[in-house]
């Protein structure tokens, strides 16, 4: 899934905005101690669950 299509579907079910959900997930990644943008972190996450799911 296309990372705006993913801001814009976890947005709707949450009542807020795309951006909002950027800037929460921005600030949660720092938090944990990550250095990278929220785009960046889900296309790695992505590529993993990908790798995953083909291995099963």
């Amino acid at each position: 899934m296309r990372y705006q299509r993913l801001l814009e579907q976890v947005a709707k079910e949450n009542n807020t905005t795309p951006e909002k959900i950027e800037n929460e997930m921005g600030k949660a990644l720092k938090i944990a101690g990550y250095d990278i943008e929220p785009e960046i972190f889900i296309a790695l996450a992505s590529s993993k669950v990908k790798k995953t799911i083909y291995r099963n």
